[in-house]
């Protein structure tokens, strides 16, 4: 670091960190604000994020505020954002998230000391440029690296740290009494994805609910979100009732779900996250992210991942085949494979990851 930001980073007093999305990134973040306390007990350390993720960090205890951002807010709600953050005072920032909102909040923060990584948007703004790491290396580890650039200790092995509202526990109680459900004895189900080259097969699912259900005699529920109800409706008559489902779940009791559940059994996605963090036992389906990058970081879990030499990829679409191929090459005994070791030794160390055997070149028909 630059001797000249010493001083400024001596002086400060209030932090703030920027991770405005997603559910998955958000809980990998939290090892971050830990580390801020333990350097300096005495900062304050707020997180702004977007609304609908900010249950992540409401009970952290190393999180003094949580501020928030309507999620998708149009120029004048960033700009409007931009200037609370200005009379708020703060003399650190630390742009988390790299996209274009938060490089425009940082840019425009009033913060003495910016930091961002090298590639974020609108990293010009910031006095403290982070290169990534020449290696493949863990979201968590990714996230922690701007503090390591200032000099600030992180430690070798961050802990998640996801607290569970009582709130929301209180409320998902109650739901379990009037649905006859039990803590520890339902699983959930998580088969939805932001991108279709992460999200294995609906039937695929709806087939595995029923072999479950057939196995284990539990419930198997899905935790679906308000953009998710018309892939629920196509899962739910795939399912033939081996599905039960709870529709517009805030995050806040979508984490005191997962909190009482027996196993999550779905796509790479946030709720494995979650489930990690609670030391939840895990079955994740990867598709087209790296799961060296994006594995639950911790937990008892199994990894379902396709041998693919196009993975990883953007995402965004499938660059290689008419559909998504990598989700699609996970075959179902190989799930229930999986979850059956998990229920065999639900507290065992985190295995090997397991490689789909379909192996195939990226350029075949």
């Amino acid at each position: 670091m630059d001797p000249r930001h010493h001083s400024l980073l001596r002086d400060a007093r209030r932090a703030l960190l920027i991770r405005l999305r997603s559910l998955g990134d958000a809980v990998l973040m939290t090892p971050v604000p830990t580390a801020l306390k333990v350097w300096r007990p005495s900062l304050h350390v707020a997180v702004l994020i977007e609304e609908p993720f900010a249950a992540v960090f409401r009970h952290h205890p190393a999180v003094d505020e949580v501020l928030c951002v309507p999620a998708g807010a149009a120029l004048r709600e960033r700009l409007r954002c931009a200037a609370a953050l200005r009379r708020s005072g703060f003399e650190l920032v630390f742009n988390m998230h790299s996209g274009s909102t938060a490089g425009l909040l940082t840019a425009l923060s009033g913060a003495t000391l910016r930091v961002a990584y090298a590639r974020a948007r609108f990293a010009a703004a910031c006095q403290v440029r982070v290169a990534s790491s020449a290696e493949r290396e863990h979201t968590v580890l990714h996230q922690l690296r701007p503090l390591a650039e200032l000099g600030i200790q992180v430690p070798r092995r961050p802990e998640l740290e996801l607290h569970v509202d009582p709130a929301a526990r209180g409320r998902v109680a109650q739901q379990l009494a009037e649905r006859g459900l039990r803590r520890g004895e339902y699983i959930v189900m998580q088969p939805f994805s932001n991108w279709a080259t992460k999200e294995w097969p609906a039937g695929r699912f709806a087939e595995l609910a029923r072999l479950l259900r057939e196995r284990y005699r539990l419930p198997i529920l899905v935790l679906a979100g308000p953009s998710e109800n018309r892939r629920l409706d196509r899962l739910l008559a795939l399912a033939d009732g081996s599905i039960a489902a709870l529709r517009d779940v805030p995050v806040g009791e979508m984490i005191a779900w997962i909190e009482q559940c027996a196993l999550v059994v779905g796509n790479d996605s946030g709720p494995a996250h979650v489930a990690a963090a609670l030391g939840k036992p895990n079955v994740v389906i990867f598709g087209s992210a790296d799961p060296e990058v994006w594995r639950p970081w911790t937990g008892p879990h199994q990894l379902l991942r396709p041998d693919f030499p196009c993975i990883p990829c953007a995402g965004d679409r499938c660059y290689e085949f008419d559909s998504p191929r990598c989700v699609e090459s996970i075959a179902v005994p190989q799930v229930l494979e999986a979850v059956e070791r998990l229920r065999r030794h639900p507290t065992a160390a985190i295995p090997a990851a397991i490689a789909s055997p379909l192996r195939a070149s990226a350029r075949q028909g």
